[in-house]
């Protein structure tokens, strides 16, 4: 009797612990022991500088540049500053803006041997590799727009063409045009012009 007894006061207890154990109330998720710090969220770009915007239609002024063969003629904005980044490649910048403004570089690539969709490739593998916040605007057989983050955190909008002079199917020039995008009418009209008014040397094609 006693036994059974035992027993089942046993069994009473165990009921009872396991009523207790399973609780009332909505469910609740657990905190995790080692939460994820949350991911930060994008900064937004430096502002602009306040310098005015470039406009469409800007005096233009006959340059060279190159050597023998391979030198070109083309436009290029009446009254800007030329420098030499190397012995193939110029960039002009109007006096007294400030920087991440705009500003226009031309380089020769004759000796690179490579077509003009094979450069853009090259430049879009770049831009992605190297600077932040890319966007590909457009895309066409010559040309390339998109926009970007600077090193100095500014939003950047450019404009890039190719252009095979001599009709080899290489690449002989490349132009881009940096800018705001505030910038973005002049400084489209700006690449426009130069490219279609760029040729070879003696007036013909380069090479």
């Amino acid at each position: 009797m006693l036994l059974a007894i035992g027993a089942g006061g046993g069994y009473a207890a165990s009921a009872q612990s396991r009523e207790g154990s399973i609780g009332s109330g909505v469910a609740a998720p657990v905190p995790a022991r080692a939460p994820e710090m949350p991911v930060e969220a994008p900064k937004p770009p430096v502002p602009d500088p306040t310098d005015p915007p470039l406009e469409p239609g800007i005096a233009m002024a006959p340059q060279k540049v190159g050597t023998g063969k391979f030198e070109i003629t083309f436009p290029a904005p009446a009254g800007w500053s030329t420098n030499a980044n190397a012995s193939n490649e110029w960039k002009w910048k109007r006096p007294g803006t400030s920087n991440n403004t705009y500003v226009m570089r031309i380089e020769q690539i004759n000796s690179q041997d490579i077509t003009i969709e094979d450069a853009i490739n090259i430049r879009i593998e770049r831009l992605r590799d190297e600077q932040d916040d890319v966007v590909i605007v457009d895309r066409g057989a010559e040309t390339l727009e998109y926009t970007y983050r600077s090193n100095e955190g500014n939003a950047r909008h450019s404009f890039m063409r190719w252009l095979d002079l001599d009709a080899s199917g290489q690449a002989d020039v490349e132009i881009v045009v940096h800018g705001r995008e505030r910038d973005v009418p002049g400084t489209r009209d700006l690449i426009r012009r130069v490219a279609e008014g760029m040729q070879g040397s003696g007036g013909g094609p380069v090479g």
